[in-house]
């Protein structure tokens, strides 16, 4: 709150440009959970698309020789994508039960709706900063849609229409968060 929004890091004293926009972030988090992919393609698909130094192929190969840079390449992506805390997504996206509450396929429309609504920031246009984005997004109102759906899934008692709302809103094919988070932590260690 009281210190600026990073924009840069430094790596072996150099300081890097990075790409902060919540769609970089996002990007991240799917192309982790594929199991289609690669580790190698994954982490290289990361340090590429965070660093715009390190999108140039021949900077990414020179990073690949240098292992303690890669390593503190792939820490500070970490220490980004966790908003610069420790334990910061331990439980901000998943129900006592490790069930992942929210899709940002699925849930598109109405995280979008919320950040229009409260705060007139359109997701389609507007360059998001990611931690603006996981401050918004962990301090949404009660009353929003977005907020009532996630409160739905997570329902845990035996009130029969409760209920029912859980499952009319339950995600296809939910994958277990702290799993997926885990795979993400230990990929860029």
């Amino acid at each position: 709150m009281f210190n600026k929004l990073p924009y840069f890091v430094v790596l072996r004293n150099i300081k890097y440009k990075i790409n902060v926009d919540f769609r970089k972030m996002i990007s991240l988090e799917k192309k982790l959970e594929d199991k289609s992919i690669d580790d190698t393609e994954k982490i290289m698909y990361a340090l590429r698309n965070f660093y715009p130094f390190f999108y140039e192929l021949e900077n990414y190969k020179q990073l690949l020789t240098d292992q303690e840079l890669f390593k503190e390449a792939c820490s500070k992506i970490l220490w980004f994508y966790k908003c610069g805390r420790e334990n910061y997504h331990k439980s901000a996206s998943t129900s006592s039960s490790n069930k992942k509450k929210y899709s940002y396929d699925y849930d598109d429309e109405y995280i979008w709706g919320a950040f229009y609504y409260l705060f007139n920031i359109d997701l389609t246009k507007d360059k998001v900063h990611w931690w603006k984005f996981k401050a918004i997004m962990n301090s949404l109102p009660e009353n929003t849609e977005f907020v009532k759906i996630i409160r739905y899934r997570s329902y845990s008692g035996k009130d029969k229409d409760l209920l029912e709302l859980k499952q009319y809103w339950e995600l296809p094919q939910a994958p277990e968060e702290q799993e997926r988070l885990n795979r993400l932590y230990e990929l860029l260690k």
